[in-house]
């Protein structure tokens, strides 16, 4: 997964909310608005990307697909903010010239849990569960897959074991489907072609079992429900990464109901928008030309994928999860190293914004959000598995 997809809390229960937009950068200066993104793990070489956002007060420009997030050292603007020939942000927000802005509204504080996980994990898949978050699966310190599942607490500070899958999986994605945590594919090896599964599994107090397959095998994919239904968007089926985007209203049936416009795995995925207006929406991951930095944006509605932004940097690994509403990303691996970085997306105009910084660099952690807190558990940190749990609230 370098997946790790965030979800809704189960009043109502909803699937998990993937992942990350940005901000655009203009020629002659570079501004930025709220907008943001969330993400999955990668069993693939260089794999993944999840969604975020963030938000700052400055005034706002929309990348469009194409262009640069560079600006110039010269450009010029008025005092309430655009990029400094150094190249830093001014204190309203906006963006500087390489495409990134200091945090304002939206922004979120992040710190170390009083709490961890009971075994380090990586590329595991997250959903709430009612006022709590159920951490399923994911890769252990020998690399190979784990069908552990670990129950958060935050009203009691805990996490500790609820129970296993039938199928131990890493890269896989969730969602709550008909109230229920359900997970999709992965690889029961935790990584390698021969491992990738199609099977999906439930869970449900404490115990799980296998419910319907996937049309094929597919990991490193991304989870979203809009509307009432939940869609399969990305991923690889162990060699080839896969366009297509499924959906199912009972997580046993799917159709095929569109295709990306550039096919990624290990994407950060999240639903935006709101009402009839919601979109799933797919921030950076691998493409076959590399890691990118585009956000696309399927519409249930039509069945058609368009790019409609940029992320500030090319991303994959990410971590999304929606939060009182706004979608975030968070983390993720880019220019080869685990990124500290929290984005806010702004779905009115498909922006990213700067929302703050984790503790550490992490990529790959599973996240989800309850209440008025999201949390990332597990992942890598300074290039080990790790058992930390990171907590995230507004500021």
């Amino acid at each position: 997964m370098d997946r790790r997809n965030g979800s809704s809390s189960r009043r109502p229960r909803r699937g998990p909310a993937t992942r990350a937009t940005t901000a655009a950068a203009g020629v002659a200066s570079c501004v930025l608005t709220a907008a943001l993104v969330t993400g999955c793990g990668d069993s693939q070489p260089g794999a993944s990307a999840q969604t975020f956002q963030t938000g700052g007060p400055g005034t706002s420009t929309t990348m469009l697909p194409g262009e640069t997030a560079t600006a110039s050292p010269g450009g010029t603007g008025t005092p309430t903010g655009t990029g400094s020939p150094t190249g830093t942000a001014s204190p309203t927000g906006t963006a500087s010239p390489t495409g990134t802005a200091s945090p304002g509204a939206g922004a979120l504080t992040a710190s170390n849990a009083p709490f961890t996980l009971p075994t380090a994990v990586t590329e595991a898949t997250a959903v709430a569960d009612d006022d709590k978050l159920l951490v399923l699966g994911g890769k252990d310190t020998n690399g190979k897959a784990t069908n552990q599942v670990t129950s958060i607490d935050p009203a009691a500070g805990t996490a500790t074991s609820a129970g296993t899958l039938s199928k131990p999986v890493a890269n896989a994605s969730a969602a709550v489907v008909n109230g229920t945590p359900t997970v999709f594919g992965g690889n029961t090896v935790g990584s390698g072609g021969t491992g990738v599964t199609d099977v999906v599994q439930t869970f449900s107090n404490g115990t799980s079992q296998e419910v319907g397959k996937l049309p094929a095998p597919r990991e490193n994919h991304g989870t979203a429900t809009a509307n009432g239904k939940t869609y399969v968007v990305g991923g690889d089926n162990g060699s080839k990464i896969q366009s297509d985007v499924l959906a199912t209203s009972d997580g046993k049936t799917f159709q095929n109901v569109g295709k990306l416009e550039t096919p990624v795995r290990n994407a950060a995925v999240a639903t935006t928008g709101s009402g009839s207006e919601q979109k799933v929406t797919v921030f950076g991951g691998e493409s076959d030309n590399g890691t990118t930095d585009a956000i696309q944006q399927f519409d249930p509605a039509t069945g058609k994928t368009t790019t409609v932004g940029k992320l500030p940097e090319q991303l994959k690994g990410a971590s999304a999860f929606t939060l009182n509403g706004t979608t975030y990303l968070a983390g993720g691996q880019a220019n080869g190293a685990a990124s500290s970085k929290i984005y806010k997306f702004d779905p009115s105009d498909n922006s990213v914004t700067d929302a703050g910084d984790l503790p550490d660099g992490v990529q790959n952690a599973a996240a989800a959000a309850t209440n008025d807190k999201a949390y990332l558990a597990g992942g890598e940190i300074n290039g080990k598995v790790s058992n930390a749990v990171t907590q995230l609230m507004p500021k």
